[in-house]
């Protein structure tokens, strides 16, 4: 099938499972008083989707070599849905939270399942220009859920809410079983999503094998990636109190810290097609990554024009950290067989990075929230850190 076809269904997919994860930041405070929960137990009603990444990513890898990653896609659009299902009719704060873990179990495996049909349903040549739209689903997703659910809060409940965000998301599943179909000689491999008839594999894969995605250049990547989502999460969590805290109000605040996410809307796909036209993913890699840690810093410090300026880096220039790391996967896995193992692996630098950077960014502005410096320094540090660590991978 056409590859922008393609990748337009995925970030369809992608962007409806994202939705549903940012449905909660924006009615945070009536989720609680709804089901009488603590400021601490209400923290889970997002954090256990981190949770769910660092202990799903890599088995996740594993069943969608086994299953197929379209198989795997559906899957994880079915079990949102019934995650919301649980949500819409909990009675209690901890069934909500359950409910939201099994969102969170779709979740992780959209992430996995996504760049491994990029890679098993897109030519070569147009996997850098795939990747580059398939990395705005969460850009959009958090973008769409934080904006439009007080909105669907207030007209539909938060019943309503569940069930209609449910609702997008089986229609994206439908146009997915129904345009995206899987490359094999019978229709039985189709059908069923078992690519061993498709795509054969080249051989046995033993447990030495899987050395290589410990190898310096693979930790690498992982690293750089960990980096970088601590620095979005940072950006989305906190700028706009820094931003508050400067007299700015709170919706222009939260623009400000959603707009480099708004901005690789453009920048992502070009990235993507650069790639493409080079062959090199190293490079546009080591440049995204000496972007984002300044603008990290400048968005955390800055509440004059510089703010603009760091996001406007952030999105055009920094976002492109998930574009090269996506497209360099099968580099960094070096045979099909590992690749869904690798793409884990990288999903699970995701989530380490999100639980970083909700952990250690409130440590770092202290108990007054105050020290906005130190921790724009300390991110800024960690950024050209990861930046220097690239030089010495050894990918394209």
């Amino acid at each position: 099938m056409n590859y922008l076809v393609l990748s337009l269904v995925l970030l369809l997919v992608g962007t409806s499972i994202a939705i549903v994860q940012y449905k909660v930041p924006s009615i945070f405070e009536s989720i609680m008083a709804a089901h009488d929960m603590t400021t601490s137990t209400g923290s889970w009603l997002m954090s256990v989707f981190t949770a769910m990444g660092i202990f799903l990513s890599l088995p996740t890898g594993a069943l969608a070599k086994k299953l197929g990653p379209r198989s795997v896609l559906l899957l994880g659009c079915a079990i949102v849905i019934l995650g919301s299902f649980l949500g819409a009719w909990a009675t209690s704060a901890w069934l909500m939270i359950a409910s939201r873990a099994v969102e969170g179990v779709a979740f992780v495996f959209i992430s996995v399942a996504g760049p491994l049909a990029i890679e098993q349903y897109v030519d070569a040549e147009h996997q850098g220009t795939v990747n580059g739209v398939w990395a705005l689903w969460i850009c959009f997703g958090s973008v769409i859920g934080s904006t439009a659910t007080p909105m669907v809060f207030e007209a539909l409940g938060l019943t309503g809410t569940w069930l209609a965000y449910a609702a997008i998301v089986a229609g994206a599943a439908v146009l997915l079983a129904a345009v995206v179909r899987v490359p094999g000689r019978d229709a039985a491999s189709e059908d069923t999503g078992n690519l061993q008839a498709a795509i054969p594999e080249a051989s046995q894969v033993a447990w030495r094998d899987y050395r290589v995605l410990v190898r310096p250049s693979a930790l690498l990547v992982f690293f750089a990636y960990v980096v970088f989502n601590a620095e979005i999460l940072a950006v989305l969590s906190y700028a706009p109190t820094f931003l508050q805290g400067q007299g700015m109000n709170a919706s222009l605040s939260g623009f400000a810290s959603s707009l480099p996410g708004l901005l690789a809307a453009a920048s992502s796909p070009i990235a993507g097609r650069l790639i493409d036209r080079t062959g090199r993913t190293k490079p546009f890699l080591m440049v995204a990554l000496a972007v984002s840690g300044p603008a990290t810093f400048l968005m955390l410090t800055q509440s004059d024009a510089l703010l603009w300026v760091g996001a406007a880096l952030m999105g055009f220039i920094g976002y492109g950290v998930p574009v090269a790391s996506l497209t360099a996967l099968p580099q960094i896995a070096g045979r099909r067989e590992l690749l869904g193992v690798a793409t884990g692996m990288l999903m699970l630098a995701m989530c380490l990075g999100e639980f970083l950077g909700s952990l250690v960014t409130p440590m770092l502005l202290g108990p007054a929230m105050t020290n906005w410096l130190f921790c724009g320094s300390v991110l800024l540090t960690a950024g050209l850190a990861a930046t220097a660590a690239m030089a010495f991978c050894r990918i394209r």
